[in-house]
């Protein structure tokens, strides 16, 4: 390295050493039934020998590389549980991944050591039509997505560990993989654990939770049921009964979420008038609680649902759903009053902070993300 002049290359040659060092298997030297490569990638990495990662650190990270998918697989220790999420985030999957599992340690604390959270793209989606096809794919990907993981993952055959064959391991035994549904994936259980069969794992049909053998998330909606309960406690509080009272509402998230999908669902009174998710902002600003609620009802039982697809003609006067992309958004004199302002367009993140900031009864967080915070946390960079 002596030898290298430039600080720029230097730097950059150092960060592919530690990535390459940091590397503990691979199975680039698998072959398939026919005595070919395999088509995918998957490298798993201790974080904490790479600098400068961004917390929180994840024991260890498998990352899996596709001509048609790109995923990873975070871990805060080696007995850790958490989802597979489906994720639409092509160029930032990691980072939603990441803070996934941040959250994740915080609720796993009373169940098992530590969380883990793993999510893939296809990155074939954006060129298909029609759910069907797009489920398919998923489907495809998601099962892909599993093999890699299990690539260089140990085993247990007859209580005697069995190293993953052509893989060099640099670190320890570890035989410990479990994965549960997530946000896309939540009937996709069974997918994993045939191909769990198939490889002859040693936790079987115990692989993945969830599937004809276990509870469907976003089926029983335990979170979101859970969370209502101190919805409804506040405002009983308040003198009010949410549940037979009207009362207004801005959340985060969208119909296809378990948590706020389900959450919008548990009263009929919930009259919804802001929403947004990392794509798109939903704004109706008088809208009657039986009609939004069917609606809602019917964007939670389509597949992969979005904002896109609320009926606009079910949506107030003045009302719309706009892009996150888009350069600026039109207020219209109703969405005007709703937020008391008299700007006639604002960029698509000041209009969130504006929602956010909205006088309204209940604030429903049941998306990605931390948008509110005390005057004396700070935000780190």
């Amino acid at each position: 390295m002596e030898h290298v002049e430039s600080l720029d290359d230097d730097r950059i040659i150092r960060r592919y050493m530690d990535m390459i060092l940091a590397t503990q298997r691979s199975n680039y030297y698998q072959l398939d039934d026919q005595g070919k490569p395999k088509p995918w990638l998957s490298l798993k990495l201790r974080p904490a020998d790479i600098p400068d990662i961004p917390p929180p650190v994840p024991f260890f990270e498998i990352f899996v590389y596709a001509p048609d998918i790109e995923g990873v697989h975070l871990r805060g220790g080696k007995v850790a549980r958490g989802g597979l999420r489906w994720s639409d985030r092509q160029e930032d999957f990691r980072t939603e991944i990441l803070g996934l599992v941040k959250a994740q340690q915080v609720k796993n604390t009373v169940i098992v050591p530590v969380g883990a959270k793993g999510g893939f793209v296809c990155k074939r989606q954006p060129q298909l039509t029609g759910r069907e096809a797009i489920l398919a794919e998923g489907q495809r990907c998601y099962k892909r997505f599993i093999r890699a993981l299990l690539d260089v993952t140990d085993n247990i055959v007859d209580g005697t560990l069995i190293p993953p064959a052509s893989v060099v391991r640099h670190d320890e035994d570890d035989p410990y993989l479990v994965v549960a549904a997530d946000k896309g994936t939540a009937t996709f259980s069974d997918l994993a654990n045939a191909v769990s069969e198939d490889y002859g794992f040693w936790l079987g049909d115990a692989f993945a939770s969830g599937g004809s053998n276990g509870y469907d998330h976003k089926k029983m909606g335990i979170t979101a049921k859970g969370g209502w309960e101190s919805v409804k406690r506040h405002f009983r509080e308040l003198g009010i009964n949410c549940q037979e009272t009207d009362f207004t509402c801005v959340g985060i998230g969208d119909m296809a979420g378990d948590v706020f999908g389900n959450g919008m669902l548990l009263s009929k009174h919930t009259r919804l008038v802001a929403a947004f998710n990392h794509l798109h902002i939903f704004l109706d600003p008088e809208p009657n609680a039986a009609t939004s609620w069917k609606e809602r009802d019917r964007l939670f039982n389509l597949p992969r649902s979005s904002w896109e697809d609320y009926d606009p003609s079910l949506i107030s006067e003045g009302g719309g759903v706009h892009s996150r992309r888009s350069k600026s958004i039109k207020l219209t004199p109703q969405v005007q009053k709703l937020l008391g302002t008299r700007k006639q367009s604002v960029p698509p993140n000041e209009l969130i902070g504006m929602i956010l900031r909205m006088q309204v009864d209940l604030l429903w967080n049941g998306g990605i993300g931390t948008y509110v915070k005390a005057e004396v946390e700070t935000i780190p960079m």
